[in-house]
Order: C-alpha cells, then sequence, then structure tokens
C-alpha cells in the first residue's frame, strides 16, 4: 500500500535508480509540459520512496563496486523520487512549492523497474538509457559469484554452465522464475547484502527480458544482452546514442570533432536498429585484433562513424555499411604486423569505403523523406524512425521506391473506405 501527501519540493530529490540521465532538459517538450501543470496542476502524482531505504549498489562484477549517490547537494532531501523526475522539475519550473506524491516501500529492484516502466509510457527514453537502466536491473538481479552447489539437490558444481547441465540431466529446479521474479526478493533489501537474486545469469537475462519485453524467449533475451553491451560502452561510444538535447557540452564537441554531427541520433530507442550492437562489433573487434598501440578502439569507432555516415543513409545502411567495414579490415589486417603497419592498414581501409561512399552518394539523388520540412522537429524525427524501421521490417533498401509503394497502399486503403471507383 502506499501514502499520498503532498510535499514540499526541497523534500524531494530524484532517485538514483531513475532512467532519465537529464529528466530536465528545458525544450519545448518540456516547457509545454510547465505550462501545462501551471495551467491544469499536476494530475498525476510522483512516485516516491524515504532516502533512508534508498541503499542501492552496483558494479560490474570484475570491477570494484560503484555505489549511486542520492539526494546529490539536497541535505534536506528526505524522499527519493522512483517516477516523475520530469513532471518533479516541470511543476517547479510553474512555481509550485508543494507536490502531490505517492510515498511507496519499494526495494531498489522494484524502484528501478518502476521508473523504466514509467518512463518508457511517457516519454520516448533514448537507446542508451534504456541500456543503463537495464543494466542496472540486471545487476540487482544477477548473481555475484559463481554457483558451487545445486540449490535444489546440493550436488557440488563448478560454474553456472555445469549447473545448467546437471539441472538438464537431473531434473532439478532452480529457485526464482522469470514472470514471478527473484526468489526471496525481501523489500529494503540492498544490492550489497545479497548473495544473488538468481542462480545463475541466464535466469537474470530472462527476468530482465520478461519485464521489459513482456517475454522471455532466445530472441528478447538476445536483444537484453545487445542493451547490456551498449551500456558498457565507453561514455563517448554510448552518446551516440543520446538525443541532441541530452548530449553534453564536451560529448557535443568531441562528435564534431570527428566529423559526426551532434544534432543526429544513432539507434531507434527500442534496440531494434542493430545500430548500437554494429558499433559494439567494432569496438570489440579494435579492442580485440589491433594492437593497443595502433588505435585506441574507441577512437576507431568515432572514426568509422565520422568517415561512412552520409545525410542520406537510413539506419540500416548505415549498419551494413559499418559491418562491411569492420568485415574488411579484420581480412586486411595482419595480426603480426606491426603497431604502425595495422594503424596504416586500418586507414587505408577506412578511406576505401569512404571514397567509394562519396561516389555512391555523388552518383544518386538523394531521396530522404520530410527532408522539406524541420528536420529537427519532434514529429519529424519519429516520422523518419518509423520509415527506417518500417523499410528494414519489409527489408527495403530504395527510399524512392518504398515512399511509392506505401503510397499506393493508402490511395487503395482510400479507395475502399470511399468506395471509388
Amino acid at each position: 500500500m502506499f501514502e499520498r501527501r503532498e510535499l514540499p519540493v526541497e523534500k524531494l530529490t530524484v532517485d538514483a535508480v531513475q532512467s532519465r540521465d537529464e529528466s530536465w532538459i528545458g525544450d519545448d517538450e518540456d516547457r509545454q509540459l510547465a505550462t501545462s501543470i501551471e495551467n491544469d496542476g499536476l494530475l498525476q502524482d510522483l512516485i516516491v520512496r524515504p532516502i533512508d531505504e534508498v541503499s542501492l549498489t552496483v558494479g560490474n562484477h570484475s570491477a570494484t563496486t560503484r555505489t549511486r549517490s542520492v539526494g546529490g547537494n539536497n541535505d534536506t532531501a528526505e524522499y527519493a523520487i522512483v517516477a516523475g523526475s520530469r513532471r518533479y522539475h516541470a511543476a517547479m519550473e510553474a512555481g509550485f512549492e508543494r507536490i502531490p506524491c505517492k510515498i511507496v516501500e519499494a526495494d531498489d529492484l522494484a524502484a528501478a523497474v518502476a521508473s523504466l516502466v514509467e518512463n518508457t509510457d511517457r516519454r520516448e527514453l533514448s537507446e542508451q538509457e534504456i541500456a543503463q537502466q537495464l543494466s542496472l536491473i540486471y545487476e540487482v538481479v544477477s548473481p555475484r559469484d559463481s554457483p558451487t552447489s545445486c540449490p535444489d539437490c546440493g550436488q557440488s558444481v563448478e560454474g553456472e554452465e555445469e549447473l545448467l547441465a546437471h539441472c538438464a540431466d537431473a531434473s532439478c529446479e532452480l529457485p526464482g522464475d522469470p514472470v514471478e521474479g527473484p526468489p526471496e526478493s525481501d523489500s529494503g533489501r540492498s544490492a550489497e547484502s545479497v548473495t544473488g537474486w538468481f542462480q545463475t545469469r541466464q535466469q537474470a537475462l530472462e527476468y530482465v527480458a520478461q519485464r521489459y519485453y513482456g517475454r522471455h524467449d532466445d530472441n528478447a533475451v538476445s536483444l537484453v544482452e545487445g542493451h547490456l553491451r551498449t551500456a558498457q560502452l565507453p561514455p563517448i561510444l554510448q552518446s551516440l546514442f543520446k538525443s541532441p538535447e541530452e548530449r553534453t557540452t564536451q560529448e557535443r564537441t568531441a562528435l564534431k570533432n570527428y566529423g559526426i554531427d551532434a544534432q543526429t541520433t544513432l539507434g531507434s530507442g527500442g534496440g531494434k536498429s542493430g545500430t548500437s550492437r554494429e558499433i559494439v562489433a567494432l569496438h570489440e573487434a579494435v579492442e580485440s585484433k589491433l594492437d593497443a598501440d595502433a588505435i585506441d578502439a574507441t577512437d576507431a569507432v568515432l572514426e568509422a562513424v565520422g568517415a561512412l555516415q552520409f545525410d542520406e543513409m537510413s539506419e540500416q545502411e548505415l549498419r551494413r555499411t559499418l559491418l562491411e567495414f569492420r568485415n574488411e579490415m579484420t581480412d586486411e589486417l595482419d595480426h603480426d604486423a606491426s603497431a604502425r603497419h595495422q594503424r596504416e592498414t586500418f586507414t587505408e581501409t577506412l578511406q576505401t569505403h569512404a571514397e567509394e561512399l562519396q561516389e555512391t552518394y555523388e552518383e544518386v539523388e538523394p531521396v530522404r523523406p520530410f527532408k522539406k520540412v524541420d528536420v529537427l522537429g519532434p514529429e519529424t524525427q519519429r516520422h523518419s524512425r518509423w520509415h527506417a524501421q518500417a523499410m528494414q521490417l519489409r527489408d527495403e533498401s530504395n527510399h524512392g521506391e518504398f515512399v511509392r509503394t506505401l503510397y499506393l497502399e493508402r490511395l487503395e486503403e482510400l479507395a475502399k473506405e470511399e468506395g471509388w471507383e
């Protein structure tokens, strides 16, 4: 159950598990929300929890654990906002001194999931924000240590792979369920105080897939794994998947230095474009196949995106271009060559691909949907994203033909609706 109360704004702060890196950016959409709240009031309560319940610790299991702080510089805060941080900022912008809230007792996992679901329903998150939030939930529920015994029969095992094989052979069942949730998920426990919510990482992946996609089949798990890999990218590469307004000044400057338009956003937001997975694959390929002194993997990815991305490209075309470059680079690479020679191979391969693309786009009249309207407007970005997703769904590569097909289909629908002969 929850308690409803109006709380002073100084008693509130954004929760560490909030999905958004920047819940308030002051753009037109944010200002419209503030105006709406000023005129009509706050129609939906914020969801908050007492700060003394917030003790979330997350970390890469192979790295040093880090603690996400709550409260920031707000020493007077008593409640952390789980869901509604954007409405909180808008209410303050509208001059509210007290805000209606629902006070809940929620452990870190429930708070993280609530924030993700609430934000996804109200304003589309960037692919980077989704990746970070799914990573947070995964870190909370995944095991801290490799299993050493079967929790059902007690037989000794060495690691997750052996445990899963044993359960398949002996018909043993692991505690916890992707739908029902992890075992012993007592409210108020922090991630630091448990040895693992699930026994295996596979269970944790299925749970995250179930909570976000509503299913836990292999395809959904694969999508979650892609998001988790995106969340492990260096911050500057993750900024490729942020919206322009969410990027810091340093991120925008860095992208421009590599010839990348800081006003574009890679990825669909839902993880379906595959661009983030190709960025991850390129980063991993450079890290694993090139000498560390040859080229920094992060620099290599930014150089590739800057050289191979053109305004007329769809997400599908960019992903295919990066894939082709990665395959040719690894084919041409001499693993035993010096770092200097490897760097030269990378540069020459990239330059060749960029020149070939330049010739292609100079010869072909670009056909980009909605190019004569405000390309930075939210409606245009949404329609362009749908266009790219629809092309991918139908496996189309020609923009002009695809637009013509959709136009004819719509005419057929209108003819049937109006009874035209």
